[in-house]
């Protein structure tokens, strides 16, 4: 292989498929780069197994070829180099040691033969449907927290992902909380889809996506057992590539309460302050913090209030007061601080809509007027 190309394009597109190379494994090649050519341009890959980036970026293709280098070796060293400078890699061959020069620094770089990289999958005639970039890296936002963080339940720890005519929903719970996210696609896909990603993947996905006027193609390979995602930007084009999770995803549509005994409406970057400040103490008693609901009265002339409290037996004690809607029984409930600020922090709108059924039933907490999200949270036990 001999090829030039730009120093911040080679360092941008490493940073890109780093995020697939694995640095736990008994495998050694998984924590190499695999460079490639085709036909104009530099093919960069790397993965993990689970999870597989390819990206390509322009470069003077001299002579064709592959290899395969350690990638945060190379990383540093490309990095290290003159920006805008043009850098010239030769050889690499059947793992022959990679040269690379740039102004007066050169480098050789011992690498493995390019045929131990595992094969990875860059795209097929199946049907795609096509999402704005700017709204799916919204969806992935505000959907993946809720994944499962443990690995006792293979299938909570995805998002699942459903395709229905023209209507694309991300759904994800793990038994504490569930998120639903709903968007309209401009075209939908000959049949139904009705797959599982792991929540890695698609947290992975959001941080690759670019400018707002990018869209994102998703795709299914024709054995059902991979899920490929196509980016194209003004820098190039990049494939992430993950393994699909087997099982029965739940029904969360069932979780969520259809009534609501009390309900209220409130600020949300006030409650997210207020319950940020009442996390400084409810990290020392199992992070619960207590909201307790006072309706106003029904001409409206007296506002209800919302009173959030958290206390530490061995620290002390916080507690904020504010005016809400509120409106139905008096009651009280318990959340997890954490869990809370969680869907404040993705929520986009201005006010936030939470309704519940008593102290011990799931709330569900929605923006006003966003018709397309909804968050279910579970209770704690109370404080008091």
């Amino acid at each position: 292989m001999r090829i030039a190309c730009v120093q911040d394009q080679l360092s941008r597109g490493l940073a890109t498929v780093g995020r697939a190379v694995s640095s736990r494994t008994t495998m050694p090649v998984l924590g190499h780069v695999l460079l490639a050519t085709d036909g104009e341009r530099l093919r960069l890959a790397a993965t993990n197994l689970e999870l597989g980036i390819t990206t390509w970026i322009s470069a003077r293709v001299l002579e064709e070829g592959r290899a395969t280098v350690p990638a945060r070796l190379l990383a540093e060293f490309v990095n290290s180099l003159p920006a805008g400078k043009d850098v010239s890699i030769d050889g690499g061959t059947r793992g022959a040691p990679l040269h690379l020069s740039c102004d007066r620094i050169s480098a050789n770089v011992k690498g493995m033969d390019p045929d131990e990289f595992p094969p990875l999958a860059t795209g097929d005639d199946r049907p795609a449907v096509r999402i704005p970039s700017r709204e799916f890296r919204t969806m992935i936002d505000q959907v993946a927290f809720s994944a499962a963080r443990d690995e006792s339940r293979p299938v909570l720890g995805g998002v699942n992902v459903k395709v229905s005519g023209v209507q694309l929903t991300l759904a994800a719970a793990d038994g504490f909380r569930l998120s639903i996210r709903h968007a309209r696609l401009d075209h939908g896909l000959p049949e139904p889809l009705d797959i599982i990603i792991p929540a890695r993947a698609l947290t992975e996905l959001g941080r690759l996506l670019g400018g707002d006027d990018d869209d994102v193609e998703l795709s299914v390979t024709g054995n059902r057992t991979q899920v490929l995602f196509r980016v194209r930007t003004a820098d190039g084009e990049t494939v992430l590539v993950s393994r699909l999770l087997e099982g029965q995803f739940p029904d969360l549509q069932r979780v969520i309460p259809k009534t609501a005994t009390t309900e209220m409406t409130i600020s949300r970057s006030e409650l997210a302050t207020a319950i940020k400040i009442a996390s400084i103490f409810a990290r020392d008693a199992a992070n619960v913090v207590r909201l307790d609901l006072q309706p106003g009265d029904e001409g409206g002339v007296t506002p209800g209030t919302l009173e959030i409290t958290a206390t530490a037996p061995d620290v002390g004690d916080n507690k904020s007061q504010m005016p809400a809607g509120i409106t139905g029984d008096e009651t009280h409930i318990s959340f997890s601080a954490e869990f809370l600020s969680d869907v404040l922090g993705v929520l986009k709108s201005d006010r936030i809509h939470l309704k519940l059924t008593g102290p011990l039933s799931p709330a569900v907490i929605e923006g006003v007027g966003v018709e397309d999200y909804t968050h279910v949270i579970m209770p704690m036990h109370s404080v008091r």
